[in-house]
Order: C-alpha cells, then structure tokens, then sequence
C-alpha cells in the first residue's frame, strides 16, 4: 500500500494539468505586435463600452486588420496543431476551466467571451489581455488559463491578418 501511495503521488505530480505543451510560434507576426502595442496604454483602462468585445475592436480597428466586424478576426487555425502567438485572438463559447495557478484553485468560465493573446508560455499557460472579467470589472486585465484545464467548451483561435 505504502508503494501504490508514492506511485500515486508521483504519477499525480507528473500529469497534474500544467503538463500540457503548446507549440510556440518562432517569432510573432508584425500585425499582431502591433495589436499589441495598441493595448498596452488602456491596461487598467475601459476600452469603449467595457466589453470584451471592444478590445478586439478597438485593436483590429486601429491596426487596419481585415474583420468582419463581428465574430471573425483573422484566419481560425487549431492551437492543437498550429503555433499560437501573441496578438493572436480567442473566442470562448461555454468554456469551464479549473485547476491550480500559483498554489491556488481557480475555477474559471466564459459562457461567451473574447480576449487577446499577450504572452504563449511553454507549459501551456496563456496570459491573455481582457476586460468584462470579473477580476477586473470593465476595465483591461491581465490573467492566465492553462490549456490542459479546459474542461468543456470550444475555443476558436484565430490569426489577426491584414
């Protein structure tokens, strides 16, 4: 019992969800640096009417970014198979994360919901930039998901293009 205990706990720590590798893209495209550079200053800010939606907006809008000013932002790729960079963009739709971040549970969901990609780590965190959160309210913010805590739902991955 006292083996089965340690292997348990071992194989525990092994696969615990932070185990998940993304495929990092080698450099970042100039659009979505751009995207980027447009968000920066409004980080803590209300970006128009506090939407998640008008981050991606305001930043496609600035950059010249082709859109179809609704629910399409760029070319859809599958992060399973693509790399993911920053500046590129997540549509959420009944998505339930939970795991732990820092020592802590988080439980996270987004019944329909939109943020932008500000940083691809390799162990499969994504810091994504924000707002309409309930860690920030209205205004922009910075947060994480791990890819391997995705629990139900679809995310829609696209690449911004011009």
């Amino acid at each position: 019992m006292k083996y089965f205990s340690i292997l348990a706990f071992v194989l525990l720590f092994l696969f615990h969800g932070k185990a998940q590798r993304v495929q990092l893209c080698d450099s970042v495209p100039q659009l979505n640096s751009s995207i980027l550079t447009v968000l920066k200053p409004y980080m803590g800010k209300k970006i128009l009417r506090g939407e998640c939606w008008d981050v991606l907006s305001l930043a496609l809008n600035e950059t010249y970014a082709k859109w179809n000013g609704y629910d399409v932002f760029g070319k859809p790729y599958d992060y399973q198979k693509a790399c993911i960079a920053p500046g590129d963009i997540i549509a959420f739709k009944g998505v339930k994360f939970s795991g732990t971040q820092n020592g802590m549970k988080y439980f996270e969901t987004m019944d329909k919901h939109f943020a932008v990609v500000k940083e691809v780590k390799a162990n499969g965190e994504l810091v994504l930039w924000h707002q309409n959160t309930g860690k920030f309210g209205r205004k922009l913010g910075e947060s994480s998901i791990f890819l391997s805590d995705l629990k139900k739902g679809k995310m829609q991955f696209f690449r911004p293009e011009y």
